[in-house]
């Protein structure tokens, strides 16, 4: 299992940026629509993953290609996050934790402490 947290990926996005050619343009709403794009490209891709499996003719995606999409979905939302000051790892947490006590569920994340 990877090791990868939030803020790994948070750094080297803040890095990559500083190399990417047009990033001084890239703004909130740019940023907002590059996310929905990408989790449009995971739902292409489960189609297409279902495809296969179903036996439904027409292009297919393998696991490894959903995995992709998703990746480049959460590196995208990521960037969003970054251009709103919004700490992924805290947000997440707080979000899921507040899921659990609607509903009545035990398991918590550990959220940091301000």
């Amino acid at each position: 299992m990877s090791t990868l947290t939030f803020g790994a990926l948070r750094q080297a996005n803040n890095t990559r940026q500083t190399e990417w050619p047009g990033n001084d343009k890239a703004d909130v709403a740019f940023r907002a629509i590059e996310v929905a794009g990408e989790f449009g490209e995971v739902a292409e891709a489960v189609k297409k993953y279902l495809r296969h499996e179903r036996g439904i003719k027409g292009s297919i995606c393998a696991p490894e290609d959903v995995a992709d999409e998703m990746a480049d979905a959460v590196i995208a939302l990521d960037l969003l996050a970054a251009k709103m000051g919004i700490d992924l790892s805290e947000a997440v947490a707080r979000k899921f934790n507040r899921t659990s006590v609607k509903y009545g569920m035990q398991t918590r994340l550990p959220e940091q402490s301000n």
